[in-house]
Order: C-alpha cells, then structure tokens, then sequence
C-alpha cells in the first residue's frame, strides 16, 4: 500500500517537472557551487550544501510549474495532454492543495536555509504570472522571467556561502539573457497563444522583428557576459574556451532562428538557449575557481 502511494506520488511528481528539469532545477546546485569555488569552500563541504542546494532548486521548480499548470489545464489539454491534471491523473482541487502545501514546504525551507528573500520574490513572481494574468500580455511575462532568474541565482549563491557581490555581478548579466530574449519559448505558440487571446511579445512585435529583437538579446548578454564576467575576470585556456563555446552555441541559436522558421526548429531554438542558461553558472564555476 505504501509502495502503491510512493510509486503514484513519484509518477505525479515526474510529470509535473519532467519538461523543466534543465532550467529550473540545475541552475540551483550549479551557481551554489561556483559560490562555494570563489570562497575556496573544500570538498568535504562542498558535498552536503550541494545536496541541499538541489532540494532548494527542486522546490522551486516544483512550486511553480503546478501553479502554471493549475492556469493551463485547457492548454495543455491540446498542447500536452500528458501532463497530470490534463491527462486526469489528478484533479485541479487536488492541485491546489498541492500547490498551497508544497509552497508552505518552501517557504520553510528556505528559511532554514537562509534565502527566503529569494523565495518569497519566487512565490510572488509565481502567483502573478500564473493567477493574476500576467502571463497573458509579453512583457509581463518576460518580466516574471528575469524576476524568476534573480530569485533562483541569488537564493543558490547564497546556499553556497559567498557574499552577495560577486554572485549579484554574475546574476545581472544572466538575468539580461534570461529576460531579453526569453520570448524565444513564445515563438513555438503563437497558433495557440492568439486562439487564447494572449498578447506575448512575438504576437506583438510580428515573426520577423521578434526574431531580431531575440536575437540581440542574445548577443548582447553575451557580449556582457564573456567581456565583463568571464575574461576581465580569468584570461587563460580554460576561459578562452569557454568564452568560444557560448559564442558558438548563441550565434548557433540565432542562425537556427532565421534559417528554419517552423514549430519544430523553434523548439529546437529555444532548447539551445536553454542550454545555454544552464551552462552560464557552470562558466561561473570555471571562472571563479581558486
């Protein structure tokens, strides 16, 4: 019996996250220890903040995509009718419950930690975009974004020990490429987003001009990041490489952007610039380390 409830509540649980897994949990242990490597933390600490770092991000991630999927249960009826409450796996009431109680989990959570600060800009960031409308009108949206980037970063810098400058002085930069060209994501459903009366930023800038807009975004965060963060900071092989590898992967995403504009190559578009957000707090790990 136990087994039974154990089983379904790790199958719930999957398909409620298994979409945004990369960018909203790896993020978290991934900036945690590049906080650690700047203060010259050792292994042996290293290991347990780590592991509490991934519950952190766990809980962020899980916090808010039930909050998105209570909003969009009659989306992803059509879009992603896998995903729990669509597929009648459990109900909307029980989502809610959900919701309240993993929330409060959080919450308290993080005030162990340290960072409910953090959190509580999370909580309200989710309850805006999902309940109160804001995801319905671009920039918004893309707002709720950057806001989520800076809760994320800035709780997982400070689980890792640091002080805030250096963490704030990455998390700047990263937050311009999470909020700039983040509409990227809106790009693959328009169809849908129009027939809901959505406003998000490529339905008001139109195909062509968005893609340039997104595509700016792009390179200019990355300018500032690989300048500002990455070489003015460390300049050896290892960030070379590294400065190589973001520029190759941003003009990758920007090329892809104009040479195949489609559904599927706009998923693929926007599956690369997540990559790219969760490689930036990896860079942070290169560069800082002692």
């Amino acid at each position: 019996m136990i087994l039974d409830i154990l089983s379904r509540e790790i199958g719930l649980c999957y398909g409620f996250v298994r979409r945004d897994l990369g960018t909203g949990l790896l993020p978290v242990p991934g900036f945690t220890l590049a906080s650690l490597l700047y203060r010259g933390a050792s292994v042996e600490e290293m290991i347990p903040v780590i592991a509490r770092a991934f519950l952190y991000g766990f809980l962020y991630l899980y916090t808010f995509v039930v909050a998105n999927q209570i909003d969009g249960v009659k989306e992803d009826k059509v879009n992603k009718p896998d995903r729990p409450i669509a597929s009648g796996s459990t109900t909307l009431e029980a989502a809610k419950v959900r919701w309240v109680v993993l929330t409060t989990i959080y919450l308290l959570y993080s005030y162990v930690l340290g960072v409910e600060k953090w959190t509580v800009l999370w909580i309200l960031t989710t309850i805006a975009h999902n309940f109160l409308g804001f995801s319905n009108f671009g920039p918004t949206k893309d707002g709720c974004m950057g806001a989520g980037c800076i809760a994320q970063l800035m709780a997982a810098w400070a689980i890792g020990g640091s002080t805030s400058e250096m963490g704030w002085a990455w998390t700047k930069f990263i937050t311009v490429y999470m909020c700039w060209p983040i509409p990227l994501q809106d790009l693959r459903d328009v169809p849908g987003d129009l027939a809901q009366g959505r406003r998000t930023t490529p339905i008001l800038m139109g195909d062509i001009l968005s893609r340039i807009y997104i595509s700016a975004g792009i390179f200019v965060s990355q300018y500032l990041l690989i300048k500002h963060r990455i070489l003015d900071y460390r300049y050896d092989t290892s960030t070379i490489v590294l400065a190589w590898v973001l520029g190759i992967m941003s003009v990758a995403v920007v090329v892809h952007l104009f040479a195949f504009r489609n559904v599927k190559s706009d998923r693929f578009s926007y599956w690369l610039y997540t990559v790219i957000y969760v490689f930036q707090p990896i860079s942070a790990c290169i560069t800082l380390r002692h």
